[in-house]
């Protein structure tokens, strides 16, 4: 964005602050407000951020064997691309950022930086991703007994989306002003539960439109007198908050995942894209599914997906292979990855997926057969002969699982995943020390 163009909406839109945004390791966006006046100033220098902040956990607390500690600074710089009015929120702005170092420098520990690099990886393969995540969120409202679901219907209810209307249209209206297009709406299977998909993006725009997303659902909610809830799974009796994600890779106007004469239309590349994401499945969810609740998502034949696989339209696989629109499949054909949640940081997310489906276009890594049906309705003996392995019962068993994947140590580097393992693991033992409530009070609305 032009800064004359900046400046002139600062004025017309009478904003007071303006929000310098990052979204840590932990998952949780997070950042600084400045007054318009200083623009200039933050715009060159940046603001001040204690390299530390980045290791926190969800509970602000800085594990003490981070290898950062309240020592030394970073900058927040914002990209002044991604400058938007808040629509819900009169008065404020916000731009998305980078962390950088004090020289200017790219930090290691800066999520969207990485997302950044492995992009470029891809663009020198003449590969750019196409992706949208496609979020589902708990709607609450108060009630004498605290925040509660709005309503306790069917999933694709008529009524549900009545009663959630008043927030749905204010919505779709916020999220349309920033750039967003929704594509459909609907109430899912949980009670307050809502999905609303919205069209891909390229590369870093994708993962920061899963940003915007998420900070304009709590917006609006918040404006409108309800609250919402990206938490995983908020009660064992209500279905989970999944995040799937949508990708292809595109070589300018052609559609790599599309092979008119590949099965289920696939081409080669998908094939071994996915190869690569089955191999590497559960250090990978240690990025997309990085909360305790996370796994208590993962339920046989609750459309969450428990076991690695893949399948064409299959949603109890781990990646779904999307058939596209009836003759618009060249242009539409994409895979879905499931096993992912909102509490996910998006830029490492995408990373993970990219990093892990490179390894399978340089090695050519199959994804084995198809499944075509529920894994789930098989006998053990049958998975044991398909070879299909069910998903991690924990957060630390994924994380164990990254810690020993040398693909993904080697391109997110060492020192990062690190850094990641222990702020996980002081995440893990806080919650354990809290009780039968301590993942409600880390996860239902700090997301």
């Amino acid at each position: 964005m032009q800064r004359e163009l900046l400046e002139k909406q600062l004025r017309e839109q009478k904003i007071e602050l303006v929000r310098a945004m990052y979204v840590g390791p932990d998952g949780i966006t997070r950042g600084k407000a400045f007054r318009p006046d200083d623009l200039e100033m933050i715009l060159e220098s940046g603001i001040g951020l204690t390299q530390a902040q980045m290791s926190v956990t969800v509970f602000d607390h800085l594990p003490p064997l981070s290898q950062y500690q309240p020592v030394g600074e970073v900058r927040i710089r914002p990209d002044v691309d991604t400058f938007q009015v808040l629509p819900y929120l009169p008065g404020h702005a916000r731009m998305l950022a980078d962390v950088e170092t004090r020289e200017g420098a790219a930090w290691e520990l800066c999520p969207r930086n990485l997302l950044k690099n492995f992009l470029n990886k891809l663009s020198a393969q003449g590969m750019q991703m196409q992706a949208a995540f496609e979020n589902e969120f708990t709607l609450l409202e108060q009630t004498e007994s605290g925040w509660e679901p709005v309503d306790q219907l069917n999933c694709f209810s008529s009524a549900a989306m009545d009663l959630a209307s008043p927030f749905i249209l204010p919505l779709i209206s916020a999220l349309e002003q920033q750039g967003i297009k929704v594509e459909k709406y609907y109430p899912e299977a949980g009670p307050g539960q809502q999905e609303i998909p919205i069209r891909h993006q390229a590369g870093l725009l994708a993962a920061d439109q899963q940003v915007i997303f998420k900070e304009t659902v709590r917006g609006v909610a918040q404006a409108n007198g309800y609250r919402v809830s990206f938490m995983p799974k908020i009660s064992p009796a209500f279905a989970g908050n999944g995040c799937h994600i949508h990708f292809s890779l595109w070589n300018e106007n052609q559609n790599l995942f599309y092979d008119p004469t590949g099965e289920f239309l696939l081409s080669q590349t998908a094939r071994q894209f996915m190869g690569g994401i089955l191999k590497h499945l559960p250090a990978l969810m240690a990025l997309t599914a990085p909360t305790t609740n996370s796994y208590k998502r993962f339920v046989e034949r609750c459309w969450s997906s428990s076991y690695t696989c893949w399948g064409p339209d299959n949603r109890e696989a781990t990646v779904r292979a999307a058939s596209g629109f009836q003759g618009q499949e060249a242009a539409t054909i994409n895979l879905e990855y499931r096993p992912c949640d909102p509490t996910c940081n998006p830029y490492l997310a995408l990373s993970a997926l990219i990093c892990a489906g490179l390894d399978g276009i340089e090695n050519q890594l199959d994804p084995g057969d198809p499944l075509l049906t529920d894994p789930a309705l098989l006998t053990s003996e049958e998975q044991h002969s398909l070879g299909l392995n069910a998903y991690p019962l924990d957060l630390e068993s994924a994380l164990s699982a990254l810690e020993q994947n040398s693909v993904l140590l080697s391109g997110f580097g060492e020192s990062r995943i690190n850094d990641y393992l222990t702020m996980k693991r002081a995440e893990i033992a806080l919650i354990q020390s809290l009780g039968d409530d301590g993942e409600r009070q880390a996860y239902e609305f700090r997301f």
